[in-house]
């Protein structure tokens, strides 16, 4: 029975030690969940905690923070204005190193926690490694170009370089779609308004609304406006009649 036992622990740990590396919750800051991102950012400085970066994904946004005193980097997960969760996140997420010096391979990594599915990163160095040169081709507008032969690394590219796409995306949302030398209007100011008034708005800017779409049941309403002076054609994503997003777009029909 012990052998039995030993085997079944043995089982566990290695199980445990596949699923990822660094990100659990961060028990002494789960007060800070349901906060609004601006209240969240003045505790975490209060507890010493200085903003390291913040990345955008889709609708939601991270933010990372570290405590030099701790050597401990968390990141936030805020989504409609309130914080979602907390957790603790690898030192290298923070730009930082381990006190052992053992994540300098992470040192130029391009991706974060939070670009990964589960939002971990792999416990193998080769997996992350894959994801990573995935994500970079993508970031970096390079063709798809997966060299590996085993599945796991393959499959660890894929994922990576769909995660690069999306990143790349999000980090030009400010683009109006349009080239030129001409001026463009502008909207990102408007994020975070009432529907209402950022209706008001564009069309004080020149804007007129063409077509709307509702999507996830309702609650979530795209709608495409044109601006034809500037040739100017957006993309505005709300929900509980707040504008959420502002992005441009190739849909108008002029």
């Amino acid at each position: 029975m012990t052998n039995l036992s030993q085997f079944f622990s043995l089982a566990i740990m290695l199980l445990i030690g596949t699923v990822g590396v660094g990100q659990d919750r961060a028990n002494d800051l789960q007060d800070i969940v349901g906060e609004k991102g601006s209240y969240a950012e003045m505790d975490l400085q209060k507890r010493g905690y200085v903003h390291i970066k913040t990345d955008k994904s889709s609708y939601d946004v991270y933010s990372y923070w570290w405590n030099q005193s701790q050597r401990k980097c968390v990141s936030y997960h805020l989504s409609d204005g309130r914080v979602q969760s907390i957790v603790n996140t690898p030192s290298f997420d923070c730009n930082q190193q381990s006190n052992n010096g053992s994540n300098n391979r992470y040192s130029a990594y391009n991706h974060q926690s939070h670009h990964h599915t589960n939002q971990t990163h792999y416990s193998q160095q080769d997996k992350d490694q894959a994801y990573e040169r995935g994500h970079s081709d993508a970031l970096y507008n390079k063709a798809y170009h997966n060299i590996y032969a085993e599945t796991e690394l393959k499959n660890a590219y894929t994922e990576g370089y769909n995660s690069g796409v999306n990143h790349r995306a999000n980090n030009t949302r400010y683009h109006s779609n349009t080239g030129g030398y001409s001026d463009y209007a502008r909207i990102n100011d408007l994020i975070g308004l009432s529907v209402d008034r950022t209706d008001k708005e564009l069309k004080n800017r020149g804007f007129t609304k063409l077509d709307h779409l509702n999507i996830d049941g309702q609650k979530r309403r795209h709608r495409y406006f044109y601006n034809k002076s500037r040739n100017q054609c957006i993309e505005t994503i709300s929900r509980n009649e707040t504008t959420l997003d502002i992005v441009g777009s190739s849909r108008c029909n002029k």
